[in-house]
């Protein structure tokens, strides 16, 4: 971690974290005091209501986490319930950007020393490749968004899967996961889950099938960080989860295949394609070399299960369009986004740069950071996300 603390990584850190601020801030704020169709006046509602009389905690049973960020910033600070909202949105789009940085720096090359301080912000700002909007007008439905600014609970939700998702990588490669790094992943499975579920019930699937195939194998690898710091607590909270939300009323999880996409937009298949642009074209231009890369195995696992879940399933009664399957859709989407961009990037490792990689660069990069930089204005000036 030395490395990392030099001069001029101190300075990258402290220009990043203002860039942040600076891009961030305006939108977050937009969303919770300016905007009204958006998630944010749902859950600071039920804040306000928990506040007043605990009873309100039902209505959060599925995702209490970012309500306990909130109500814990708000009676400390002593301060309005907006306004810790604006807190807890800005440490978490911090500490993301943090995280990305330290990943970014893993593959820089030396001459592109602030590569870890633009990547990270291309990537929070990368949207679908909305190609489609020329003829339907719509810059989010029917896409799987890689980053929303409408919905608090999976902002709040990207650095902990984020950090989970490398850790766990790691964990089934590696023999022993330093205690730093496991202690961290313990934190991160309970953080992710309690803030929304959507990611971990993506990852303990395809974890789970790389644990078994490393079992079958006889591979070493270290099976006591994924199923004591992974496993076992991640099904802990899930199950309280499932328990306060699916067991009664008439919510329940169901198979209906596309009802929720459907019910949104048309052109799902030429969507998704758009939605995937980037990573797809990079696992079909590097092919080999990026199916050696253990993550990107993984990412697009975690992903399948995802998208599954976005096509695939719903809420029975009265929430069967809330389409909260279709987070697990986004935020793998945007797990997978960070290790393609990951990879992507670190063959600028190899000198001079190739005209394949310019070209992916340019025809499948830059389409979903121009995309983001034109939803990112639209959502902020319209009272709208679709």
């Amino acid at each position: 971690m030395k490395q990392y603390f030099n001069k001029t990584s101190v300075i990258q850190i402290a220009i990043l974290l203002l860039l942040t601020l600076a891009i961030f801030m305006p939108i977050t704020l937009a969303e919770i005091a300016d905007h009204d169709i958006t998630d944010y006046s749902t859950y600071l509602d039920i804040a306000k209501d928990i506040s007043v009389n605990p009873k309100y905690w039902s209505e959060v049973s599925s995702n209490p986490g970012w309500t306990m960020m909130v109500l814990a910033v708000r009676n400390v600070l002593s301060i309005r319930h907006w306004k810790a909202a604006l807190i807890v949105q800005m440490a978490n789009q911090g500490l993301l950007a943090l995280v990305l940085f330290f990943l970014a720096k893993e593959v820089s090359p030396e001459r592109n020393r602030w590569l870890s301080v633009a990547l990270p912000l291309g990537i929070m700002l990368a949207a679908p490749f909305f190609l489609i909007a020329l003829k339907d007008h719509r810059l989010y439905f029917g896409y799987l968004g890689i980053n929303s600014y409408h919905n608090p609970t999976t902002i709040a939700l990207k650095p902990y899967a984020l950090a989970l998702f490398f850790i766990s990588a790691f964990a089934l490669e590696k023999e022993k996961t330093p205690t730093f790094q496991a202690i961290i992943c313990l934190l991160s499975v309970v953080l992710s889950t309690l803030i929304k579920p959507s990611f971990i019930i993506c990852l303990l699937p395809a974890a789970g099938i790389y644990f078994l195939v490393n079992l079958i194998r006889q591979k070493v690898f270290d099976w006591r960080t994924i199923l004591f710091c992974i496993f076992i607590p991640s099904i802990s909270v899930l199950a309280r989860e499932y328990l306060g939300t699916y067991t009664a009323g008439d919510i329940s999880v169901i198979f209906n295949p596309f009802v929720v996409m459907k019910n949104s937009s048309d052109f799902l298949l030429i969507k998704f394609l758009l939605s995937i642009w980037f990573p797809f074209i990079v696992l079909i231009t590097y092919w080999k070399k990026a199916l050696e890369f253990f993550a990107i195995r993984l990412a697009w696992l975690t992903f399948f299960f995802g998208a599954s879940y976005t096509y695939l399933l719903a809420e029975g009664g009265w929430r069967i369009f809330h389409g909260n399957f279709t987070w697990s859709g986004e935020i793998s989407l945007f797990i997978l986004f960070v290790v393609s961009a990951l990879f992507f990037f670190e063959q600028m490792k190899i000198k001079p740069l190739t005209k394949k990689w310019i070209l992916v660069f340019i025809v499948c990069f830059l389409p979903h950071f121009i995309s983001g930089l034109i939803y990112y204005g639209y959502c902020l000036m319209n009272n709208i996300y679709s």
